[in-house]
């Protein structure tokens, strides 16, 4: 009798393990922050492409300079992140961060402004995709 409980206890414990194993939740994705980072820098640089040629139609330029200030600043604190991805692409898209930044201060039109805004997102978006990792248990 005490081996037969043994052994029902022994297969419930073995069980318990198989099930907390397979069912286990993901594991933290130690790049979560980074895309979260990269994703907030694509929407600023949107809204921005948006704002930017607005002024040239007489709107007030401090909304496209806002949204390219938050833009930078997010793109410098996931910039460590990225680099451990790509540094090189990283280093462009800092110089390229810097471009955009002198030619919109300086009024530039935006068909040079624009595209080069655009050129940063899509990267960063790419990098959005490059960091995403797939989920585990989905059949």
């Amino acid at each position: 009798m005490a081996l037969a409980a043994l052994i029902v206890v022994a297969l419930v414990v073995v069980g318990a393990l198989i099930a907390r194993n397979r069912f286990s939740a993901t594991p933290p994705d130690p790049l979560a922050a980074t895309r979260a980072k990269v994703l907030e820098v694509a929407e600023g640089l949107e809204v921005f492409t948006v704002e930017y040629p607005q002024a040239e139609q007489g709107a007030e330029l401090s909304g496209a300079l806002g949204a390219l200030a938050r833009a930078k600043g997010a793109f410098e604190s996931a910039r460590a992140g990225l680099a451990q991805i790509d540094a090189d692409a990283v280093e462009q898209m800092a110089a390229d961060f810097a471009t955009l930044n002198e030619q919109a201060q300086a009024h530039a039109s935006a068909e040079t402004v624009v595209p080069l805004a655009e050129k940063i997102r899509a990267k960063l978006l790419e990098f959005a995709n490059l960091t995403s990792t797939p989920m585990k248990g989905t059949p």
